[in-house]
């Protein structure tokens, strides 16, 4: 894709980096859509994941919901975010945990590896520019141990078009005719606060591409679905899924 078209998005900022919504996204777990999320993320590691050490970066780990995770699955994890607020409130959940703060849009030395797995929930729709995305999944590839996986989780340009259980979208219909690098907007449900969310959208082929010039290569793609002899009112999420989930590899020459 050419890079030129997409808006640079350069004064946008992290929306979890307040304490106020900090304080409310602590109180999520996996409910609602986001089990989907999570769901299946134990079978993926399974399948793809490699390595001795079992130890694994949780990159943009806000309050350790997916830290905690990884680390029921046996992995020696680190957590590693740039709000402050949210480590806070990781390290009140979790005071035995290892969570370190990073700079926006540079790794530096608080995440050195290597690393068996490196989770990113979420942390891409919150990254603006070809140019970030590219330098922090390079940063990423460049700490994944021999025969390590990145699987990077993130909102579907679709999540930002539909209603669901555990989000709306109505009041944004500027989202229906967003491209990659456009802000939308959406509303969490499971949390008191309900001030909008912005995110930036990324499509498919985009993030497929942003993959290639970071040096890296999917090795498998997986969209969940929500079934029905699950105990949740699902509103789309039995025939869209919301969510994107790519497990990657360091590229070879």
């Amino acid at each position: 894709m050419n890079d030129d078209r997409v808006p640079a998005a350069d004064d946008f900022a992290n929306v979890y980096n307040d304490a106020r919504r900090a304080a409310s996204y602590d109180q999520l777990e996996f409910p609602g859509s986001y089990h989907l999320a999570f769901r299946d993320l134990p079978h993926l590691i399974a399948t793809h994941g490699q390595g001795a050490r079992r130890r694994a970066l949780d990159f943009g780990c806000g309050a350790g919901r997916s830290t905690r995770f990884l680390a029921g699955l046996g992995y020696q994890t680190l957590g590693a975010d740039i709000s402050a607020a949210m480590l806070d409130l990781a390290r009140e959940r979790d005071p035995r945990g290892d969570y370190h703060q990073v700079a926006d849009g540079d790794l530096g030395d608080a995440v050195p590896g290597p690393f068996d797995l490196i989770l990113s929930a979420f942390t891409f729709d919150n990254i603006p520019t070809w140019e970030r995305k590219v330098a922090l999944l390079t940063g990423l590839r460049t700490r994944l141990a021999a025969g390590g996986r990145l699987l990077n989780l993130v909102s579907a340009p679709e999540i930002y078009r539909h209603e669901w259980l555990s989000f709306s979208t109505k009041d944004f219909p500027e989202n229906l005719t967003a491209r990659t690098g456009d802000r939308v907007r959406i509303v969490m449900l499971d949390v008191e606060d309900r001030r909008p969310v912005d995110d930036v959208l990324w499509e498919h082929g985009d993030y497929l591409e942003v993959f290639r010039q970071a040096g890296l290569r999917p090795v498998a793609e997986h969209r969940p679905l929500g079934r029905s002899d699950e105990p949740f009112a699902w509103v789309t999420e039995t025939t869209v899924s919301p969510w994107a989930i790519y497990v990657l590899e360091a590229a070879t020459a």
